[in-house]
């Protein structure tokens, strides 16, 4: 199954990107801590102070995209307003994810029209 982007979700979208040629694997999925704080005495204690929740974040890498899907997912990017609406994003294995986009809209023309770029989204 191909990943999918719904907004604002995938029952009922007033704006969707399902992209002709899926992301390169490994799919790359981390989570961490944001907003921790380390800190160690000279006795060796580690003291954590822990101001934030647990995020996970999926980096999609996509390699060489028709002007067509480029198009359509420029549109879908304008549309949730990089992280300024969630939106469901749908993974290979048929998961649904309630997401945010966290990175800048940057697609690069690699070979004449076709582009490349890299999608970081992170779970709600």
């Amino acid at each position: 199954m191909n990943s999918a982007f719904y907004f604002p979700t995938q029952a009922a979208p007033t704006a969707q990107w399902t992209p002709a040629k899926a992301p390169r694997f490994p799919v790359k999925r981390t989570g961490r801590y944001p907003g921790q704080t380390l800190g160690e005495t000279a006795g060796g204690t580690v003291h954590v102070q822990d101001t934030g929740t647990f995020r996970e974040h999926w980096e999609l890498v996509f390699d060489r995209i028709t002007p067509a899907d480029h198009s359509a997912l420029k549109t879908f990017f304008q549309t949730v307003q990089q992280a300024f609406n969630a939106f469901e994003f749908v993974d290979a294995t048929g998961g649904v994810h309630t997401v945010r986009w966290i990175n800048d809209f940057e697609f690069e023309e690699t070979v004449p029209d076709r582009f490349s770029g890299t999608i970081t989204l992170r779970k709600e």
